[in-house]
């Protein structure tokens, strides 16, 4: 009898231990709507939010990704901030030429976020031909461009920090 209780307390150990460490709970949680008006490739696009999503899971913040259906309609989650992000083609003729995205935090925009797609992989092809042939993988910079602007989103501030996102 002994010896079959600590085989099945084995067994369970041996489980838990191929299951990997228990993930610690969020302290927050964001759901993201994304409107694509750029043809963004699915595995480009789900690739960019895995990224962000890693860095906010660093921040203790659970970010669920949600593709809305048409810009300005209801968009409900069950818990925390909602957000939307809108991936343009083109960049508007009133952004800075540096813009590679716009986040509005006076909330009079359509959407939160706006990335301008072809700026975004213009970037990423300059920094493709300066470096020595290797290339930056569109998805994590994307990514990381997400993150960056979801933080000023959740902030609601425009300013920029010389330490982290």
């Amino acid at each position: 009898m002994k010896r079959d209780w600590m085989a099945a307390v084995a067994m369970v150990a041996a489980m838990a231990a191929q299951a990997g460490p228990r993930k610690p709970q969020a302290d927050a949680l964001v759901t993201v709507f994304t409107y694509d008006r750029a043809d963004v490739p699915w595995v480009v696009r789900v690739r960019a939010e895995q990224v962000a999503t890693a860095a906010f899971a660093a921040a203790g913040i659970e970010v669920k990704w949600v593709v809305g259906k048409q810009l300005g309609e209801r968009r409900e989650a069950a818990s925390g901030e909602v957000l939307t992000v809108v991936f343009d083609a083109l960049a508007p003729a009133q952004a800075s030429p540096e813009a590679m995205a716009f986040t509005n935090v006076g909330g009079a925009a359509d959407a939160d976020v706006h990335v301008f797609y072809n700026r975004v992989a213009d970037v990423v092809d300059m920094r493709a031909q300066r470096s020595t042939g290797m290339r930056v993988p569109m998805a994590e910079f994307l990514g990381n461009v997400l993150a960056h602007e979801l933080t000023h989103a959740l902030e609601g501030l425009a300013r920029h920090s010389s330490e982290a996102l």
